[in-house]
Protein backbone atom coordinates (compact mmCIF):
# COMPACT_ATOMS: atom_id res chain seq x y z
CA UNK A 1 0.00 0.00 0.00
CA UNK A 2 2.78 2.32 0.80
CA UNK A 3 4.81 1.68 -2.28
CA UNK A 4 1.63 2.14 -3.93
CA UNK A 5 1.08 5.72 -2.65
CA UNK A 6 4.80 6.68 -3.03
CA UNK A 7 4.28 5.72 -6.71
CA UNK A 8 0.98 7.74 -7.32
CA UNK A 9 2.94 10.42 -5.70
CA UNK A 10 6.58 10.77 -7.39
CA UNK A 11 4.10 10.97 -10.55
CA UNK A 12 1.99 13.41 -9.91
CA UNK A 13 5.16 15.34 -8.72
CA UNK A 14 6.60 15.04 -12.18
CA UNK A 15 3.61 15.85 -14.23
CA UNK A 16 3.15 18.76 -12.34
CA UNK A 17 6.95 19.73 -12.75
CA UNK A 18 6.49 19.02 -16.55
CA UNK A 19 3.47 20.58 -17.54
CA UNK A 20 4.06 23.96 -17.14
CA UNK A 21 7.44 23.88 -19.00
CA UNK A 22 4.38 22.31 -22.10
CA UNK A 23 2.50 25.34 -21.80
CA UNK A 24 5.24 27.50 -22.75
CA UNK A 25 6.67 25.91 -25.80
CA UNK A 26 5.34 25.77 -29.13
CA UNK A 27 2.52 28.49 -28.42
CA UNK A 28 1.73 32.15 -27.99
CA UNK A 29 0.19 33.13 -25.14
CA UNK A 30 -3.00 34.34 -26.64
CA UNK A 31 -3.53 30.51 -28.36
CA UNK A 32 -2.04 28.54 -25.66
CA UNK A 33 -4.07 26.00 -24.30
CA UNK A 34 -3.65 26.37 -20.94
CA UNK A 35 -5.71 29.23 -19.03
CA UNK A 36 -5.39 30.23 -15.47
CA UNK A 37 -7.85 29.14 -13.17
CA UNK A 38 -9.93 32.34 -12.08
CA UNK A 39 -11.28 31.33 -8.82
CA UNK A 40 -9.87 29.35 -5.72
CA UNK A 41 -12.77 27.88 -3.67
CA UNK A 42 -15.38 25.52 -4.90
CA UNK A 43 -18.53 23.52 -3.78
CA UNK A 44 -20.19 20.74 -5.63
CA UNK A 45 -23.10 18.64 -5.59
CA UNK A 46 -22.33 15.27 -6.52
CA UNK A 47 -23.93 11.80 -7.31
CA UNK A 48 -23.17 8.64 -8.67
CA UNK A 49 -22.69 4.89 -7.60
CA UNK A 50 -20.71 3.88 -4.80
CA UNK A 51 -19.21 -0.09 -5.28
CA UNK A 52 -18.55 -2.44 -2.64
CA UNK A 53 -15.79 -4.79 -2.73
CA UNK A 54 -14.61 -7.72 -0.63
CA UNK A 55 -17.18 -8.93 1.57
CA UNK A 56 -16.94 -12.98 1.57
CA UNK A 57 -20.16 -13.19 3.60
CA UNK A 58 -21.83 -10.76 1.90
CA UNK A 59 -23.44 -9.35 5.01
CA UNK A 60 -22.37 -5.57 4.82
CA UNK A 61 -24.28 -3.14 3.26
CA UNK A 62 -24.44 -4.09 -0.41
CA UNK A 63 -23.25 -1.73 -3.76
CA UNK A 64 -26.05 1.46 -3.88
CA UNK A 65 -26.59 4.60 -5.64
CA UNK A 66 -24.87 7.79 -3.17
CA UNK A 67 -25.20 11.75 -3.37
CA UNK A 68 -22.93 14.13 -1.63
CA UNK A 69 -21.59 17.40 -1.10
CA UNK A 70 -17.74 18.41 -2.04
CA UNK A 71 -15.78 22.05 -1.00
CA UNK A 72 -12.30 22.91 -1.67
CA UNK A 73 -10.42 25.78 -1.28
CA UNK A 74 -7.01 26.12 -3.34
CA UNK A 75 -3.93 26.97 -0.60
CA UNK A 76 -0.53 27.09 -2.73
CA UNK A 77 -0.10 26.79 -6.24
CA UNK A 78 -1.55 23.52 -7.88
CA UNK A 79 -2.59 21.95 -4.08
CA UNK A 80 -6.16 22.65 -2.37
CA UNK A 81 -7.66 21.21 0.63
CA UNK A 82 -11.13 19.27 0.11
CA UNK A 83 -13.66 17.63 2.77
CA UNK A 84 -17.03 15.37 1.01
CA UNK A 85 -19.66 14.29 2.57
CA UNK A 86 -21.64 11.34 1.70
CA UNK A 87 -24.64 9.32 1.76
CA UNK A 88 -25.81 6.00 -0.18
CA UNK A 89 -28.72 4.06 -0.06
CA UNK A 90 -29.48 0.63 -0.29
CA UNK A 91 -29.85 -2.64 1.48
CA UNK A 92 -28.29 -5.35 2.81
CA UNK A 93 -28.20 -9.39 3.16
CA UNK A 94 -29.48 -10.72 6.33
CA UNK A 95 -27.99 -13.76 7.89
CA UNK A 96 -28.75 -16.12 10.56
CA UNK A 97 -25.35 -18.08 10.64
CA UNK A 98 -26.06 -21.03 12.87
CA UNK A 99 -29.03 -22.41 10.05
CA UNK A 100 -28.05 -24.32 7.59
CA UNK A 101 -27.01 -23.15 3.74
CA UNK A 102 -30.61 -23.60 2.11
CA UNK A 103 -32.09 -21.72 4.70
CA UNK A 104 -29.61 -19.05 6.24
CA UNK A 105 -30.49 -15.88 4.33
CA UNK A 106 -33.42 -14.78 5.92
CA UNK A 107 -34.03 -11.50 3.66
CA UNK A 108 -33.31 -8.49 3.32
CA UNK A 109 -32.65 -5.10 5.30
CA UNK A 110 -32.40 -1.06 4.08
CA UNK A 111 -29.37 -0.20 5.31
CA UNK A 112 -27.73 3.68 4.80
CA UNK A 113 -23.76 4.10 4.48
CA UNK A 114 -22.49 7.12 5.16
CA UNK A 115 -18.71 8.88 4.84
CA UNK A 116 -16.98 11.63 5.65
CA UNK A 117 -13.60 13.10 4.88
CA UNK A 118 -11.12 15.12 4.76
CA UNK A 119 -8.18 15.36 2.06
CA UNK A 120 -5.02 16.99 -0.47
CA UNK A 121 -6.11 17.61 -3.44
CA UNK A 122 -3.39 18.16 -6.63
CA UNK A 123 -3.74 19.62 -9.85
CA UNK A 124 -1.99 17.99 -12.37
CA UNK A 125 -1.82 21.62 -14.99
CA UNK A 126 -1.16 23.37 -11.59
CA UNK A 127 -3.37 26.82 -11.02
CA UNK A 128 -4.58 26.15 -14.57
CA UNK A 129 -6.38 24.46 -17.57
CA UNK A 130 -5.77 22.50 -20.64
CA UNK A 131 -8.29 22.99 -22.98
CA UNK A 132 -10.56 24.07 -19.94
CA UNK A 133 -9.72 20.52 -18.76
CA UNK A 134 -8.00 19.73 -15.14
CA UNK A 135 -7.18 16.20 -13.84
CA UNK A 136 -6.53 16.28 -10.12
CA UNK A 137 -5.63 13.49 -7.74
CA UNK A 138 -6.59 13.50 -4.09
CA UNK A 139 -5.75 11.74 -0.90
CA UNK A 140 -6.81 11.77 2.88
CA UNK A 141 -8.36 10.07 5.30
CA UNK A 142 -12.48 10.00 6.74
CA UNK A 143 -14.40 8.03 8.47
CA UNK A 144 -17.44 5.67 7.12
CA UNK A 145 -20.55 4.54 8.93
CA UNK A 146 -23.78 2.55 9.19
CA UNK A 147 -25.99 0.88 11.45
CA UNK A 148 -26.06 -2.15 9.96
CA UNK A 149 -26.50 -4.84 12.69
CA UNK A 150 -27.43 -7.85 13.57
CA UNK A 151 -28.08 -8.63 17.43
CA UNK A 152 -28.55 -12.52 16.68
CA UNK A 153 -25.18 -13.24 15.05
CA UNK A 154 -22.96 -10.04 16.41
CA UNK A 155 -22.36 -8.28 13.55
CA UNK A 156 -22.68 -4.71 13.43
CA UNK A 157 -20.86 -2.25 10.68
CA UNK A 158 -20.14 0.75 13.14
CA UNK A 159 -18.32 3.44 12.35
CA UNK A 160 -14.87 2.35 10.33
CA UNK A 161 -11.83 5.01 10.09
CA UNK A 162 -10.60 5.00 6.38
CA UNK A 163 -7.96 6.16 3.80
CA UNK A 164 -8.96 8.23 0.89
CA UNK A 165 -7.44 8.45 -2.32
CA UNK A 166 -9.20 8.96 -5.67
CA UNK A 167 -8.77 10.83 -9.07
CA UNK A 168 -11.18 13.54 -11.07
CA UNK A 169 -11.26 15.47 -13.95
CA UNK A 170 -12.86 18.95 -13.95
CA UNK A 171 -14.27 20.97 -17.15
CA UNK A 172 -13.84 24.49 -16.11
CA UNK A 173 -15.04 27.08 -19.28
CA UNK A 174 -12.98 30.11 -19.46
CA UNK A 175 -15.10 33.00 -17.60
CA UNK A 176 -17.74 30.77 -16.50
CA UNK A 177 -18.61 29.95 -12.64
CA UNK A 178 -20.08 26.74 -13.13
CA UNK A 179 -17.88 23.67 -13.40
CA UNK A 180 -18.46 19.67 -14.40
CA UNK A 181 -16.48 17.19 -12.45
CA UNK A 182 -16.11 13.49 -12.86
CA UNK A 183 -14.36 11.55 -9.78
CA UNK A 184 -13.47 8.14 -8.41
CA UNK A 185 -12.68 8.02 -4.86
CA UNK A 186 -11.47 4.42 -3.27
CA UNK A 187 -12.14 4.48 0.52
CA UNK A 188 -10.34 1.77 2.38
CA UNK A 189 -10.91 0.27 5.84
CA UNK A 190 -11.33 -2.35 7.71
CA UNK A 191 -14.24 -4.87 7.96
CA UNK A 192 -14.67 -7.28 11.35
CA UNK A 193 -16.98 -10.65 11.13
CA UNK A 194 -18.00 -11.94 14.63
CA UNK A 195 -17.30 -15.85 16.02
CA UNK A 196 -20.52 -17.18 14.80
CA UNK A 197 -19.60 -17.02 10.91
CA UNK A 198 -17.25 -19.23 11.60
CA UNK A 199 -19.11 -21.78 13.56
CA UNK A 200 -20.50 -25.16 12.02
CA UNK A 201 -24.40 -25.59 11.70
CA UNK A 202 -26.22 -28.70 11.04
CA UNK A 203 -25.45 -29.38 8.03
CA UNK A 204 -21.75 -28.45 8.38
CA UNK A 205 -21.35 -25.48 6.94
CA UNK A 206 -20.20 -21.65 8.22
CA UNK A 207 -20.86 -18.50 6.44
CA UNK A 208 -17.17 -18.08 5.70
CA UNK A 209 -14.52 -20.90 6.24
CA UNK A 210 -11.86 -21.05 8.64
CA UNK A 211 -9.12 -19.58 6.23
CA UNK A 212 -10.66 -15.66 6.26
CA UNK A 213 -9.25 -13.48 8.64
CA UNK A 214 -11.90 -11.98 10.99
CA UNK A 215 -10.75 -8.74 10.11
CA UNK A 216 -9.47 -7.56 6.57
CA UNK A 217 -9.45 -4.26 4.72
CA UNK A 218 -12.05 -3.76 2.03
CA UNK A 219 -12.78 -0.94 -0.39
CA UNK A 220 -16.05 1.15 -1.41
CA UNK A 221 -15.19 2.97 -4.60
CA UNK A 222 -17.50 5.44 -5.37
CA UNK A 223 -18.09 7.03 -9.11
CA UNK A 224 -19.66 10.73 -9.40
CA UNK A 225 -20.67 13.46 -11.39
CA UNK A 226 -20.49 16.90 -9.95
CA UNK A 227 -21.62 20.43 -10.35
CA UNK A 228 -19.90 22.66 -9.16
CA UNK A 229 -20.18 26.55 -8.15
CA UNK A 230 -17.10 28.67 -8.20
CA UNK A 231 -16.07 31.76 -5.68
CA UNK A 232 -13.49 33.42 -4.58
CA UNK A 233 -10.41 34.87 -6.10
Amino acid sequence: MRARVKALVFVAVALVSALPLAAQVGHEPAKSPYKDLEYTQEITLLGGYLRARHDPANAAPLSRPMAGVRYEITVAGPLALSSEVTAGFGHRNLIEPLKPKATRDIGIQNSGVYSGDFALAMNLPGQRSWHDLVPQLRAGVGLVTSRAKDDSSGFAFGTKFAWVYGAGLKFVPSGSRIQLRADMTDRLFKLTYPDTYYRLASDNTAVVDATTPRDFYTHHLGLTLGLSYLFGR
